[in-house]
């Protein structure tokens, strides 16, 4: 056995219808994965050497549990002060791998469970690759960590699957955040044969002993070549994240040089073919690029929101059996939601799904709860086509039941709502909620907004209602805002916590504020907004400001999404508190008056009728605001920057981190401008609003070269 600091390196030998095949296992810490640092590296390279040096038929890598392995090590990356040490860590990675490919005999990967970054480059440097059924969160993170594979990996993707289903393995899939099933690894061709979970290490050494044999080679996989083109591939990328990205640049650059030089993948004797080709043909540039990509503002943004959204995930992570089972915390055998419409309907699926309880909604009238039911029905009909069993679908469905009686809540240990926007309907709900509950049932509102000791103005018990602030869609968005207010209990806290995590989603503590953290910055956003084209600037100039920060959608068409009467009546509700910073817009009120959809037209201009509305008031307002882009950013970033301050400052959030933790994932914002706060700390706004950076220098931009 050989140790490095994180991970053990053991070595085993197993003979397998005559074969001695020398089984190579990673081991990491206890609670932790298997992580690439420099000790494991070397750990690495000397275990396999030592069996370099032994006759053994062939070598197969495994991890332990459900992980293969994870990648490098993330914090050690943060030390690195200049691009050279970058250039080093790449270095060290390929130096370590290389023994790999050195071997003269074939070389398998036992992908056992999750491999993910250098893991799965190490699994790629191997002849064949066996998957276990249940493994998941098969990918290369690195493009989206502002970096790119920088062990291998690029040339292994193009030998294997050819240079189009490389970009879309470590481009477009790794921007998305998708990771691949063991069948989806098997169909993109990452892996040769999906095995049992059950023995899988048994399954995998009889199947390597068979192709040793000769009596089972691997029949080709991935998708059919596609002729490659870059500019496809950048566009699509632009679709999703505007603007600029350097790690994508870098990526396309190498893919394209190994497209200059191989024009498809390995095919034949994988064995020769990788002792015959000497080296890896793109190593000397990779080395290069991982240096200047490591040493740039956008991976180090990108390294700090990996490691918030770490953070925030940490804090939401179930109990290994039922993550409501907590010392205090009522485990969960009922739950009920209160309201019919698309988000209710969207909670009671998630509930039933997740916590597999039942699942009671109400609504006001028999034709509201029939139209409810229909809603969770087409949610289902949806995941069907999306592969979820007609056995799943029944199950979740039987959970759901509806009606118009809310006694049916009686056994509930949680209630959540989600009607309309209105502090006197919210009182009304949950007046008549604990009417029939238990005292100790836990009271959830889902307000976007509305103060959470207001709502609980008159219960018996306020210090069991909590926020707990889904986004929509919420299958699709994974964070959970918890909204403490100064009457709720610490019980109820911890309880709404251990919901989120076996929910799956990522809760992020908030104090009860007006709009809270995201809906509180869009908000001011929006607002600074539509200051902005109220004083007569124009109305695109504006929308389009932010596009080259890689927002993911502009004010406007955001705006048109959720609705402008939905935002008018948020703004009129912030602008109570705070009417200096949040304005009900002139233009937004006449809008909405004329049930017009947005400001801007299918064509991307001011339709005549909101052109007619915005002179008019330009007329009465006459003010002079920023007209440039330059200037137009500024302003918008400056706001941010103020409102983001005066959240610390008012102890909404704990740290800049939560907050962009937050606008990840509730709000989409890239990982490469590290959410928002180093967004604004680059910009110069958050100087520019107090005087003073969110951050040090060097904890989410490149340190400077001395």
């Amino acid at each position: 056995m050989v140790s490095a600091a994180h991970t053990r390196i053991k070595v085993g030998l197993h003979v397998s219808a005559g074969h001695t095949i020398a089984v190579v296992n990673f081991v990491p810490a206890p609670g932790a994965l298997v992580t690439w640092t420099p000790d494991a590296l070397r750990a690495l390279t000397t275990a396999v050497r030592k069996i370099g040096s032994t006759h053994v038929d062939a070598v197969a890598f495994v991890g332990t549990g459900s992980a293969f392995g994870a990648g490098a090590d993330l914090g050690g990356f943060q030390s690195a002060q200049s691009a050279a040490d970058g250039e080093q860590l790449a270095r060290d990675g390929y130096l370590a791998f290389a023994t790999i490919s050195r071997l003269s005999v074939p070389t398998f990967a036992f992908i056992n469970g999750a491999a993910v970054g250098g893991a799965l480059e190490l699994a790629l440097r191997c002849d064949y690759r066996t998957v276990a059924a249940s493994a998941r969160n098969i990918g290369l993170p690195e493009v989206r960590l502002g970096l790119l594979p920088g062990w291998g990996g690029l040339t292994s993707l193009c030998e294997l699957v050819g240079v189009t289903g490389a970009a879309d393995v470590a481009i477009t899939r790794s921007l998305a955040g998708r990771y691949a099933s063991a069948q989806e690894a098997e169909r993109l061709g990452l892996a040769d044969m999906v095995l049992p979970s059950d023995d899988f290490l048994a399954a995998s050494l009889s199947w390597a002993a068979a192709v040793l044999n000769g009596s089972r080679l691997p029949i080709a996989t991935g998708p059919a070549p596609v002729p490659w083109n870059p500019a496809a591939v950048r566009a699509a990328v632009a679709k999703r994240i505007p603007g600029v990205l350097p790690a994508v640049e870098s990526a396309l650059t190498l893919l394209s040089a190994w497209n200059d030089r191989y024009s498809a993948p390995v095919a034949g004797n994988r064995t020769a073919a990788r002792l015959a080709r000497a080296g890896d043909a793109l190593e000397a540039d990779t080395i290069a690029a991982f240096g200047t990509l490591l040493h740039s503002d956008e991976c180090r943004a990108s390294i700090y929101a990996f490691f918030a959204v770490q953070a925030a995930r940490k804090r939401s992570r179930p109990t290994p059996a039922r993550s409501t089972d907590l010392p205090g915390v009522t485990p969960v055998t009922h739950v009920g939601v209160v309201g019919g419409g698309l988000m209710a309907t969207q909670l009671a699926y998630l509930f039933a799904d997740r916590l597999d309880v039942p699942t009671h909604l109400i609504d006001l009238s028999a034709e509201r709860v029939d139209l409810a039911l229909e809603r969770v029905s087409s949610q289902l009909d949806r995941s069907v086509k999306r592969g979820m069993t007609t056995t799943e679908r029944d199950r979740i469905a039987s959970l759901v039941t509806a009606g118009t009686d809310a006694t049916v809540h009686a056994p509930c240990e949680m209630v959540i709502e989600a009607v309309f926007e209105d502090l006197t309907v919210k009182r009304a709900v949950w007046a008549s909620v604990e009417d029939v509950v238990a005292d100790t049932t836990v009271l959830l509102t889902n307000t976007s907004s509305l103060s959470i000791a207001n709502q609980g103005e008159g219960l018996r018990h306020p210090e069991r209602l909590i926020g707990f602030h889904f986004f929509n869609p919420v299958a699709v968005l994974p964070l959970v805002e918890i909204v403490r207010s100064v009457h709720t209990s610490q019980a109820a806290v911890d309880a709404a916590f251990a919901l989120a995590g076996s929910l799956g989603k990522t809760a992020v503590l908030v104090k009860d504020s007006p709009g809270f953290v995201v809906n509180r910055l869009l908000t001011r956003l929006f607002s600074d907004t539509l200051e902005l084209i109220d004083a007569g600037t124009d109305a695109r100039a504006v929308d389009s400001a932010l596009v080259s920060d890689g927002l993911p959608m502009t004010a406007l068409t955001l705006l048109e999404y959720i609705g402008p009467a939905v935002q008018l009546h948020i703004l009129e509700t912030m602008n109570a508190g705070a009417n200096e910073r949040f304005r009900v817009s002139p233009s937004l009120c006449r809008i909405v008056t004329n049930n017009l959809t947005g400001y801007l037209g299918d064509d991307g201009y001011p339709s005549p009728e909101v052109t007619a509305i915005l002179d008019q008031v330009y007329a009465v307002s006459k003010r002079m605001l920023p007209t440039t882009p330059t200037d137009i950013r500024a302003f918008l970033l400056t706001g941010l920057a103020d409102e983001a301050w005066r959240m610390l400052a008012e102890g909404t959030v704990e740290s800049a981190d939560d907050i962009d933790a937050c606008m990840i994932l509730g709000a989409n914002y890239p990982q490469h401008t590290g959410g928002l706060t180093p967004l604004l700390d680059r910009s110069g706004a958050s100087v520019a609003a107090n005087g003073v950076r969110f951050h040090a220098l060097g904890v989410a931009n490149a340190p400077v070269s001395v």
